[in-house]
């Protein structure tokens, strides 16, 4: 049984007690999804495309005139959360799984790194000829102000030390570079209704859950200043959790249309309330 407290002073919920790292590394087998050998990437739509070169800078990237016209008020629908381009910039995934998402940005013209503690997730970055260090960020002996663009995507709630973890970013971010951070909201609606049933608590991996507020606070500490804050959320969160309710492990809620169209209800409502499931946030080091 895990527990899980509340900070009195930023409202940051973790697990009592942070276990250490040996507890930790056996989370983590070797099938865990995100470990997946077989990495598919689709090719990008002529819309995409257009939006990224458009309104992200991505200048190389052809796409219909057309589409270049439309980019700007499709934007503000679709591709919300794209990553601004950086020519010639320097990219480091930490906890980089497979790869998949550093293969994409190199497509997209980054020269990129990562940084993963599975062994076997950095054997398949480097069957794909990728730059990934095996170990802790800390470990990995980085050059000093030389990211232009640090991407933690659902990492940090993994971290015992994010305060450490954010200072070690800081100090091989170059000035003027951006932390781009995902991860799950602490005041999400999902988490308000479904408590510890929520799907994105992924008990016991997560051992702190952010809110825009507390990642603020951590980021400020460490001199870094808010470019971008947005969130996300998905009608999968809600069926995900009514399976660990009922807990499903044949036909999940998921494969029920009626149930799935319902859940795409909680989209709105939780847009609504501006609670939504996943904190996306851009900060840059002056």
């Amino acid at each position: 049984m895990y527990e899980y407290h509340q900070c009195q002073s930023c409202d940051a919920v973790y697990q009592v007690p942070i276990p250490g790292p040996d507890e930790i590394a056996g989370f983590y087998p070797d099938h865990y999804t995100v470990y997946d050998k077989h990495i598919k990437l689709k090719p990008r739509g002529a819309m995409e495309r257009a939006v990224l070169n458009t309104v992200y800078g991505y200048s190389h990237l052809s796409a219909p005139k057309l589409f270049k016209l439309l980019a700007p008020v499709v934007s503000i629908f679709k591709y919300r959360n794209c990553l601004p381009y950086e020519n010639g910039g320097q990219l480091l995934d930490i906890g980089c799984a497979n790869g998949r998402f550093l293969l994409r940005m190199k497509a997209l013209g980054w020269h990129v790194q990562g940084v993963e503690f599975n062994e076997t997730a950095v054997k398949i970055c480097r069957d794909h000829q990728l730059n990934v260090f095996h170990g802790a960020l800390e470990n990995a002996n980085l050059e000093s102000n030389f990211f232009d663009l640090i991407t933690i995507r659902h990492v940090i709630e993994h971290v015992p030390d994010p305060d450490g973890f954010v200072a070690d970013i800081t100090h091989i971010l170059k000035p003027g570079g951006r932390l781009h951070v995902r991860t799950p909201n602490s005041e999400s609606l999902g988490r308000a209704i479904f408590r510890h049933y929520w799907y994105a608590n992924d008990v016991p991996r997560h051992l702190i859950l952010f809110s825009e507020k507390n990642l603020n606070m951590l980021a400020a500490r460490h001199g870094l200043q808010p470019v971008k804050t947005g969130a996300d959320t998905h009608p999968k969160l809600v069926l995900n959790s009514l399976d660990y309710i009922f807990g499903n492990r044949g036909k999940h809620f998921r494969k029920r249309k009626l149930l799935r169209l319902l859940a795409k209800l909680y989209v709105p409502l939780a847009k609504v309330t501006g609670r939504k499931d996943e904190l996306f946030m851009i900060y840059r080091k002056p």
